[in-house]
């Protein structure tokens, strides 16, 4: 590398790493109050087939488009002082996108609430297709050992063992969680939750047809319902075939 070369590098990294000198402050920062934290959108944000944000922009009137290019999308936000993100799929963009909205000295964040508003799978002895779930605990699915397919003992449920664990679902939990599990703020989730206990959700025929599958779980043949739960986060898909 040239010296030219090395005396540029560092300039171009620590510059790259300060979103906000590519902005003059000629206005007060935007004073926002909510954060809908959403990961994909399948086309448009508006008037096509939704994703994760649509709904959030057309129902919350997120008109004002503000571009964040460090970002994986721009954002939007309503008169209200509600700004939706839309970061990307998986913990790389979801990171580098929140960042990049926290760093940028546009918006005055510190007295924000953040709502992450994600799709996602259910126990069917919890909850039914539809139903929406009040997280009180996130815990970090990513961090564990997975054995090889062709090596999982038979009497194993399953292939995936905790860290620092020797078997699946071995006890006892340990006390220190090691960055996976965080738990929000009790108080709130309790607060969102029997907000929204009773909130009717939409159903169809087609739902009421699907749950007929899941005979003998209950929670599961039920009408869409708001429930607490915990949410295990991890960037694997879970898929089930079933032959014939």
């Amino acid at each position: 590398m040239s010296s030219f070369s090395q005396r540029l590098a560092p300039g171009l990294l620590w510059f790259a790493a300060c979103p906000g000198l590519l902005y003059a402050q000629t206005a007060p920062p935007i004073q926002v109050k909510v954060v809908v934290v959403t990961m994909f959108e399948r086309g448009e944000d508006t008037g096509d087939t939704p994703g994760e944000f649509q709904l959030w922009v057309e129902r919350e009137h997120l008109e004002q488009v503000v571009p964040l290019p460090s970002s994986y999308h721009h954002v939007r936000l309503n008169q209200d002082g509600v700004l939706g993100i839309v970061t990307g799929v998986g913990t790389a963009k979801a990171a580098a996108s929140v960042m990049a909205l926290g760093l940028d000295p546009r918006f005055e964040l510190s007295k924000a609430y953040w709502i992450i508003a994600g799709i996602g799978g259910g126990d069917p002895a919890d909850v039914s297709l539809g139903s929406a779930v009040w997280a009180d605990h996130v815990i970090d699915g990513d961090l564990s050992f997975e054995i090889d397919a062709r090596q999982i003992p038979p009497s194993w449920p399953t292939g995936y063992v905790p860290l620092r664990k020797g078997t699946p679902y071995e006890q006892p939990v340990s006390s220190d969680s090691y960055g996976q599990v965080y738990t929000l703020n009790p108080g709130l989730v309790g607060w969102a939750f029997h907000l929204t206990q009773n909130v009717p959700l939409a159903d169809s025929e087609a739902l009421r047809k699907f749950r007929t599958r899941f005979a003998g779980f209950p929670n599961a043949l039920k009408p869409p319902f708001v429930n607490p739960g915990r949410h295990p986060v991890g960037e694997h898909f879970l898929a089930r075939f079933k032959n014939g």
